[in-house]
């Protein structure tokens, strides 16, 4: 049947508007699945000789682009092996007493991203929304660009490892000594850690190259220094419970625990004061308990400065009270104290 003018004229609007809406919608689904190409192969849109790419995917576009961020990031984890556990929690508390830059700190990030964080010189390259209502991120990471960022970070901490290690085989005092080569051994880890990722970054297998050269010589050393690094522990108050908890700080940042002064170097001294507490209570009896702990360096004769813990603690029976008080206090030197030593013995020398 012959359409009139007028109907014809619609029907052409109509079909037109039909190819626009087909024209707008392609480069959303180009295959017969609804799904973009690049979803499944970054390479048909961008170079992957130029970029590090990772596609996301969620039900909202934040979504899409936080998995994507976070699966950029474990290519960094792959490869790498138990040992490096093991460094990336050394790394983390040697973080928290500010050894690195900010760049370093950045990049070191990267192998434990988490949502809504963005890694070093990453962007999303991409993203959109299929025919089933899932949102697709293509997060990419310039090579050429990041590599740049990574050797000038392993650049500047040799330089500072270098002046770590010349001080500390300059330095008499074991205290200082051990203090020096641990900042070292520190930054030694971390170019480890940055050097597996770069060369993942240039397209290789995770290696550390010359960072791992490092890192041994330096664990060498620090091996050698703790032989010397003895602690006395003296009280005449404290319970077995506080003394192994102080002892077990101090053997965590590599020092040996002994019972002869003469060759020790650092002396801790305990006070823990417990008194018991009169609330008035006939169901509970009460504990109030202060802990004080000093620690010297034999060698210098420097004091640290002193660490202060009190709290006050209630159960059936003085005897359980007491228990709980006990117990209270070595949260408190698993926590605060060793955090309060660190950073006291990282901040003095």
């Amino acid at each position: 049947m012959a359409l009139r003018p007028k109907q014809l004229i619609k029907y052409l609007i109509f079909m037109l508007a039909l190819v626009m809406v087909g024209c707008g919608s392609s480069g959303k689904a180009t295959n017969q699945g609804g799904i973009p190409d690049w979803v499944q192969n970054p390479a048909s849109k961008y170079n992957e000789a130029q970029y590090l790419m990772a596609v996301g995917s969620g039900s909202t576009l934040n979504e899409a682009k936080s998995d994507a961020f976070s699966s950029l990031s474990q290519i960094f984890q792959i490869d790498i092996d138990a040992t490096q556990q093991v460094n990336a929690e050394f790394i983390d508390r040697s973080m928290n007493n500010a050894i690195f830059s900010e760049s370093t700190s950045q990049l070191l990030n990267t192998i434990k991203i988490g949502t809504n964080q963005e890694l070093m010189n990453t962007s999303i390259l991409v993203s959109d929304v299929d025919k089933y209502g899932t949102y697709h991120a293509l997060a990419g990471m310039d090579r050429a660009e990041t590599s740049r960022i990574y050797r000038e970070e392993i650049s500047n901490n040799t330089l500072k490892i270098d002046e770590f290690e010349s001080h500390a085989e300059q330095e008499s005092n074991i205290l200082q000594k051990m203090v020096m080569l641990k900042k070292a051994l520190a930054l030694a880890h971390a170019n480890e850690v940055l050097t597996r990722q770069l060369t993942i970054m240039q397209g290789g297998a995770a290696s550390g190259g010359e960072a791992t050269v490092t890192l041994s010589r330096i664990q060498e050393k620090f091996r050698s220094i703790q032989q010397k690094a003895n602690v006395i522990i003296e009280s005449n108050n404290a319970t077995e419970t506080i003394k192994s908890a102080i002892a077990a700080t101090f053997q965590k940042e590599g020092f040996s625990i002994s019972k002869d002064k003469a060759v020790s170097i650092l002396v801790v001294t305990i006070n823990y004061q417990t008194l018991k507490a009169d609330l008035n209570r006939d169901d509970a009896e009460f504990v109030k308990w202060e802990l004080v702990v000093e620690v010297k360096d034999l060698q210098s004769n420097r004091s640290f400065k002193t660490f202060l813990a009190e709290g006050r603690d209630g159960a059936p029976s003085y005897a359980d009270a007491l228990k709980r008080a006990d117990y209270s206090a070595r949260k408190k030197i698993d926590t605060d104290f060793n955090s309060f030593f660190t950073n006291e013995l990282f901040s003095t020398y």
